[in-house]
């Protein structure tokens, strides 16, 4: 098995931060899993540019803070995601809203 740091000695790429792919998404948009067969919906809070070894390339991953309807809110409020796994959710898919910190 490789070790964590054989991906390309973990060298930035080439012409970073200036030759890089500008993400699809942005912070506050709604998206859903896709193609992925999961049903999981929420708001895009993060994003990172990170090694993709699956992809042997560097790709924009995405954090997720899930919404209170997304079947699996039920044992996390967050989830990561790579770009390729999502996409934009209509508006009117998804209206619910989250208040942090209320109980």
């Amino acid at each position: 098995m490789p070790s964590a740091r054989s991906y390309s000695a973990q060298l930035l790429p080439e012409g970073f931060p200036h030759q890089i792919p500008q993400p699809k998404l942005g912070i506050g948009d709604r998206v859903r899993w896709h193609p992925i067969p999961a049903q999981d919906f929420g708001t895009v809070t993060g994003l990172q540019y990170t090694p993709a070894e699956h992809l042997k390339s560097w790709a924009w991953r995405y954090l997720i803070w899930l919404d209170p309807q997304s079947p699996s809110f039920a044992w996390t409020c967050t989830d990561a995601a790579w770009e390729a796994d999502l996409e934009l959710l209509a508006t009117a898919q998804c209206n619910t809203t989250i208040e942090v910190g209320q109980e």
